[in-house]
């Protein structure tokens, strides 16, 4: 059949856009607030940007003679830029240029002696961390070539166990990495290659010369009593274990 004639089919008229808002401080009740906002964020960005600058602009220090003073009150010359190996004292130097004399308070002189040593043996630079696991068995193979002097200092300061471990407190305490890791190595090395049974002897703090003294009484007597204490919870267990058998079987 014959399609319909009649008039085209037309679209709706398209509705009018709605008018554009107003921008918000173009209205009186939020001139106001959206000016604060503004001002936030420029004072925001001018604040971000200037802790910015500040972190990348490191301060330096200048080279100038200091005085580091130990707890027990002896005091120890070096230039500034060999002390500031250490983050701690390298902010102090940095801060306060006319700063010449630092109190060390939590160390003792000979132990501050031991790390002003390694200050001016580094003029200033502490060596890499070492890589681990340690797979060697002498600190030199372990420091690797142009660490010799490192290896040689370490080898020395660790011959007397006592002052060897405050030593290595020292450099947690001046976040001294590079010769922290030096000296934990250095522990690594001595246990990696004895016997279970001599790790006591090995890091007795009685030592003075790197020497093993023999197994003091109190620490034999430390191993016979964990020795009887561990055979008195396994015969615990063990009771214990056939108690709960002995009530399961009552049951039944």
């Amino acid at each position: 059949p014959p399609l319909p004639v009649g008039p085209p089919h037309s679209s709706p008229p398209p509705k009018p856009a709605p008018p554009p808002l107003p921008h918000p401080a173009q209205t009186p009740e939020s001139h106001s607030r959206w000016h604060e906002i503004v001002l936030d964020k420029e004072e925001a960005t001018m604040a971000t940007t200037g802790l910015e600058v500040e972190l990348n602009e490191e301060k330096k220090v200048t080279e100038r003679e200091i005085t580091l003073v130990s707890k027990d009150g002896k005091k120890f010359p070096i230039l500034s830029t060999y002390a500031s190996i250490s983050p701690v004292l390298k902010t102090v130097l940095a801060n306060d240029e006319k700063e010449t004399q630092i109190p060390m308070d939590g160390i003792d002189g000979h132990i501050l002696e031991e790390i002003i040593n390694y200050m001016k043996m580094q003029k200033g630079r502490d060596m890499p961390k070492i890589k681990w696991p340690i797979q060697h068995k002498t600190m030199k193979e372990i420091c690797g070539k142009g660490n010799e002097d490192c290896a040689n200092f370490i080898d020395r300061v660790a011959l007397h166990r006592k002052n060897f471990y405050d030593f290595l407190l020292a450099t947690v305490h001046l976040q001294i990495d590079g010769l922290q890791s030096l000296g934990v190595a250095k522990i690594a090395c001595l246990l990696k290659w004895c016997k279970a049974d001599d790790l006591d002897r090995v890091l007795d703090p009685a030592i003075t010369d790197g020497k093993l003294l023999p197994l003091r009484k109190e620490i034999i007597k430390k191993r016979k009593d964990d020795e009887e204490a561990q055979k008195k919870k396994a015969e615990e267990s063990k009771k214990l274990r056939e108690s709960k058998v002995d009530g399961e079987k009552k049951k039944e």
